[in-house]
């Protein structure tokens, strides 16, 4: 990257940059995004915008046909698939520009922040800080304070490194390590209560059958086969670890948590099964197949092993939240 930095700050085109941009006028937001997409477009770097219509609207009307010269130019809504396959989908759209060898630039706008579920988000975006920390690219977040909740927009605060303030990118003071902030956000780890039925289990040959007779699903009847590759897919990793695992069952407020359990080495990574499986890898995919089947989850490392809890939100609590 050649000159000095101008809408980038100190950043020099190795490793990844993570801004947050708050705004509430249309004037700021061409303020940041036009000077920032034109700049990347002048040094022949990639540049990607995912973002919603009136960033895109925007951009047509300055940009000309010089829009044809992004790498990529999509709508936003057209990425969310849920935290887990939006993360995933990013990495994998990611490798040919990892290829090609030069930094690159995204202006990205998660407008399923505001929609029921995508609040979750802030979780990847907190991720993404690790999983991508040796990716050359600069990350440019839009949010705009005239769609969002002030708790969202406290959310993407914290897990952003940098924040715009209104003249350069700084050190955002609300910024959480992304351990530090998943553990705040994930669902209070206490002991099972008294009344909790559980399973163990020692033979990977039975274990999917041992499962389907012993999984107590008739309050999520629509996602019963989730739950049971869930659970299956962590039993067969505590199997593989420790060579026996323990399932427990119990019903938590608004949901049915199954917590899988081994005796193995153990570790305790709040991270471990956010960052998407590299492409092609064959195994290592249960943990990350498991979060991403549940509305919920989280992992411990406990003095016995590791234990996981996913949960899963009972149908009829579901039907009630989408009736309004």
């Amino acid at each position: 990257m050649s000159g000095a930095p101008r809408t980038v700050g100190g950043w020099t085109g190795y490793g990844f940059a993570h801004e947050a941009c708050v705004y509430d006028t249309d004037a700021a937001v061409r303020a940041r995004v036009l000077p920032f997409v034109e700049e990347g477009l002048d040094r022949g770097e990639p540049v990607v915008v995912v973002a919603g219509d009136a960033v895109r609207h925007m951009l047509d009307a300055a940009l000309g046909k010089r829009v044809d010269d992004l790498e990529v130019y999509a709508p936003s809504d057209s990425f969310w698939f849920g935290g887990h396959e939006t993360l995933a989908t990013y990495y994998e759209s990611m490798q040919p520009l990892l290829e090609a060898g030069v930094p690159w630039r995204l202006v990205g706008e998660p407008t399923w922040l505001a929609t029921p579920g995508g609040e979750v988000w802030s979780r990847f975006e907190s991720v993404a800080n690790v999983a991508f920390a040796d990716f050359p690219y600069y990350s440019l977040c839009l949010h705009d304070r005239r769609r969002l909740d002030p708790a969202l927009v406290r959310a993407q605060l914290r897990v952003h490194p940098t924040v715009w303030d209104g003249h350069q990118p700084v050190r955002s003071p609300d910024y959480q390590p992304t351990e530090a902030y998943l553990r705040s956000v994930e669902p209070a780890w206490s002991a099972p209560p008294a009344e909790h039925s559980t399973l163990g289990i020692t033979d990977v040959v039975t274990a999917r059958a041992d499962l389907r007779g012993w999984l107590d699903t008739r309050t999520v009847p629509s996602r019963a086969s989730e739950v049971l590759l869930a659970v299956y897919e962590l039993v067969t990793n505590a199997l593989r670890a420790a060579g026996a695992a323990e399932v427990a069952q119990w019903t938590d407020g608004m949901h049915v948590v199954w917590q899988i359990s081994d005796g193995g080495p153990g570790f305790d990574d709040a991270i471990a099964g956010y960052v998407p499986p590299p492409p092609g890898l064959e195994s290592g995919r249960g943990l990350w197949l498991a979060r991403s089947l549940a509305d919920d989850s989280t992992l411990r490392g406990t003095a016995a092993g590791t234990a996981v809890r996913l949960l899963f939100r009972h149908d009829e609590v579901v039907r009630r939240q989408m009736a309004g």
